[in-house]
């Protein structure tokens, strides 16, 4: 399962077997093999979520007991992050240049972000008011964080925290009850959706425009965005008429398209979802053959790159 890219085109994730046992971390470059990431002693599952343009890597690895936010850096040192105080648990999300982590922190508390620097350490982001529950799940180079806020038992809001760490919400699409966000950008473009009675909406948020509908791939109900580049370009997952999802992307030139479209016919692929898209334009996506992908059997990750090195 693929879990981000760097402008490098580096990506990161987890592999593991059929039933999901002795999953790792790792890390992959163009013409090498996957190389598999260190996990915390005692361990038996690792994942990767996040890479740097400076190769440093975020995610997670068990003990004998609880979860760990973990940095692998450039050097493939590996750092447990550790918890919020109190919690026992943690999980990483995301990382931005200046290698500040986001994720969140877990414990009989419940759920919540937080935000990791060097000198700092760990360090609680405030939630909105009332709330139990919290995550930040993308960071940018300026430091903006973008996540989720609301209550552990109901109604998600989607969040923006600034630098200084206050935090605002962003609202939801009309109609809709609630809302998380999952990726920001460096112009500090955040995509999320919303939920409500006709389902699950995707969206891009700017601070000058406010909230705007990415589309459906087709009738469906569910459409959700999981990455945005510097450029504006996002990517995704939307449900399509014939059951099942396809990967998507986004412009604000040409709406939302279907990848699968863009893929040459000859090349057997079906991909069902994109998770990220680097500067480049390229993306990293997970699916299977196009005549024989079954939504319940064991998925191939891809780089879709594109012709004419990555211009709209």
């Amino acid at each position: 399962m693929p879990g981000g890219i760097n402008n490098s085109g580096l990506i990161v994730g987890r592999s593991g077997s059929v039933f999901n046992t002795e999953t790792r971390g790792f890390v992959w470059k163009s013409g090498a093999q996957i190389q598999l990431l260190a996990s915390l002693p005692g361990g038996d599952f690792s994942e990767a979520r996040g890479i740097n343009d400076l190769g440093d890597i975020i995610g997670s690895s068990n003990t004998n007991a609880q979860l760990r936010a973990l940095l692998w850096t450039r050097n493939r040192e590996i750092l447990d992050l550790g918890t919020l105080p109190g919690d026992s648990g943690s999980r990483a999300r995301s990382i931005n240049k200046a290698g500040e982590v986001v994720g969140s922190s877990i414990g009989p508390n419940g759920v919540s972000a937080f935000v990791w620097k060097q000198r700092e350490g760990m360090q609680r982001l405030t939630p909105l008011p009332g709330s139990d529950f919290s995550e930040a799940t993308s960071i940018n180079n300026a430091g903006l964080i973008a996540g989720i806020s609301g209550s552990a038992h109901g109604d998600h809001s989607a969040v923006l925290w600034e630098k200084s760490g206050s935090i605002r919400a962003l609202g939801t699409l009309p109609g809709d009850s609630g809302g998380e966000s999952y990726a920001i950008n460096n112009s500090g473009h955040v995509v999320g959706a919303s939920s409500g009675p006709s389902g699950v909406h995707a969206w891009i948020w700017t601070d000058r425009e406010g909230m705007r509908n990415l589309g459906s791939l087709s009738a469906g109900d569910f459409t959700m965005p999981l990455g945005i580049n510097s450029r504006g370009q996002v990517v995704g997952v939307s449900g399509v008429e014939t059951g099942g999802s396809h990967a998507f992307i986004w412009t604000a030139n040409d709406g939302i398209r279907d990848l699968n479209d863009l893929i040459p016919a000859a090349s057997g692929i079906l991909v069902v979802a994109a998770v990220g898209i680097n500067d480049r334009g390229q993306i990293i996506a997970y699916g299977g053959g196009r005549d024989t992908y079954d939504h319940d059997t064991p998925i191939s990750v891809f780089l879709l790159t594109p012709n004419g090195g990555g211009r709209e």
